[in-house]
């Protein structure tokens, strides 16, 4: 993660941690728009959040200070408040440790359900405005399960926690200050709750991973950043509760709401990039002064063909062709698409299978020489490195075994908007994706149950990969062009 994007998420995760606009929503809606994936930065996520906890230690030290004094000389009011936070506690406890890895599912850039969650936090916003007066009636043991269970709503990114505890606690007739004050400090028990699990989760993967700095710029930038929109936050939800404008909010979740909804679906298939770690000529130079693995060069080119001249049903649309890839560069001089004669008759078995269905192949990228596969891996970040072929002991795309597909509808020869764009390093790309709607996942779905059918298997990490099973060939490191001047 760059500096500057470390100061926009931390920034981001302060204001909107207070403010009722959804910490979590603002974050995916952010990380979308940079081509950031905070959730898989543990310590990244935790240190912001220690930054937002320690803002509202500090405004509300005064109040806490005398809560500490209350229980330290058993004074009921504080007793009974500090119960209070507990049980509010439990639910938003019970859901993270019973559906962790539910929950987990919901954080990888689903901008639509993001968008719809803010829909109802708006809604929650609208109803307070019809409780303009202000109640002095104190929080009761069951407000505070309520005020909890709504905490707990607000798991889901786009559900202001701070907008969904207050609105709960004035729409319970609840004084204004000691709703704020309550959503709060309340928050204080569930967030140390996490940090110290998921400290205790981090720092252990830091010891495996040598390329991990705790105290590394970003988090540092990250942490700073955090702390003092927090501050600022927090003292701004104060006086915008106390003079009942939290309808304005209500409006600013209504529509950008509404955009997440309207561009998440309609820009899933956009091309994913990622900031190559070496300059691209450099990555050539690597390449070419580099020692491929025990190649099969001889033989193995014979068995390869060109798939559009095989059959004119596929469409082309190989990537590395052009600049429309994750690298944005040019890495094949021509369209083509060569592969395994043997992969190639099951490809085309596959390909009337969905005929059937209505969808014809679009083919992305087939036979990939070694030597574009090792530029990959040394332009490729560690932590993005699962989604690219380690050259070391080079890949199916270099046997001419490997197929990257996705479809079109036979019938208007529009592509059709998969669940994530092709070479999209997210989660949405892994095959057990839960997100996107109903209706992609289920094409998915077909899509590789139809290459399954037909003697390939699908990588894990990329639902458009498919490897043939009964792969004869070995690696190749010829260009297209030599392969052409070979054949004649």
């Amino acid at each position: 993660m760059e500096w500057y994007e470390a100061i926009i998420l931390g920034i981001v995760q302060g204001l909107t941690e207070f403010l009722p606009i959804s910490s979590s929503g603002h974050l995916e809606i952010a990380s979308y728009i940079l081509k950031t994936n905070p959730s898989e930065n543990l310590m990244f996520t935790v240190v912001v959040h220690i930054a937002t906890a320690i803002s509202i230690i500090y405004v509300f030290r005064k109040d806490i200070n005398e809560i500490i004094k209350g229980l330290t000389q058993f004074k009921k009011e504080q007793v009974d408040f500090i119960i209070k936070i507990l049980i509010s506690s439990v639910p938003v406890g019970v859901v993270g440790v019973l559906f962790e890895k539910e929950v987990e599912s919901f954080f990888t850039g689903n901008i639509v359900l993001v968008g719809s969650m803010l829909l109802i936090t708006a809604a929650l916003l609208f109803f307070t405005y019809f409780k303009k007066d202000d109640f002095k009636k104190n929080i009761s043991y069951t407000d505070a399960i309520a005020i909890g269970l709504a905490q707990a709503l607000a798991i889901l990114p786009g559900i202001s926690r701070s907008g969904s505890t207050i609105s709960m606690a004035l729409l319970l007739n609840v004084n204004r200050e000691k709703a704020t004050k309550f959503s709060f400090l309340m928050v204080l028990v569930p967030i140390f709750g996490i940090l110290i699990l998921k400290s205790i989760k981090g720092f252990t993967e830091i010891s495996e991973t040598s390329n991990l700095i705790l105290f590394e710029s970003s988090y540092v930038f990250g942490f700073i950043s955090a702390l003092f929109s927090g501050v600022f936050a927090c003292k701004m939800m104060l006086k915008i509760v106390k003079e009942s404008k939290l309808i304005y909010f209500s409006a600013y979740c209504l529509l950008v709401g509404s955009i997440g909804i309207y561009f998440g679906s309609n820009n899933s298939d956009d091309t994913f990039y990622i900031i190559p770690i070496k300059e691209i000529s450099e990555l050539r130079e690597i390449s070419k002064n580099s020692n491929p693995p025990i190649l099969d060069s001889l033989d193995s080119h014979k068995k390869l063909v060109d798939l559009k001249k095989l059959d004119d049903e596929f469409q082309l649309d190989i990537r590395y062709a052009s600049t429309n890839n994750f690298m944005r560069s040019k890495f094949y001089k021509n369209e083509r698409a060569f592969f395994n004669m043997s992969a190639a008759d099951r490809l085309i078995e596959a390909k009337n299978d969905l005929k059937e269905l209505g969808y014809g192949i679009i083919i992305y990228d087939a036979y990939r020489p070694w030597f574009v596969t090792k530029m990959f891996w040394e332009g490729t970040p560690e932590n993005l490195k699962h989604f690219v072929a380690n050259p070391e002991n080079g890949s199916s795309h270099n046997k001419g075994c490997a197929i990257d597909i996705g479809l079109y509808d036979i019938e208007t020869g529009e592509s059709i908007v998969m669940i994530s764009g092709y070479d999209e390093f997210t989660e949405r790309a892994y095959t057990n994706y839960m997100g996107g709607s109903k209706k992609q996942r289920d094409i998915r779905d077909m899509l590789i149950q139809v290459m399954e059918r037909n003697d390939f298997t699908v990588y894990e990490y990329e639902w458009w990969h498919f490897n043939y099973n009964g792969c004869d060939s070995g690696i190749m490191n010829y260009s297209f062009e030599e392969l052409d001047s070979i054949s004649s």
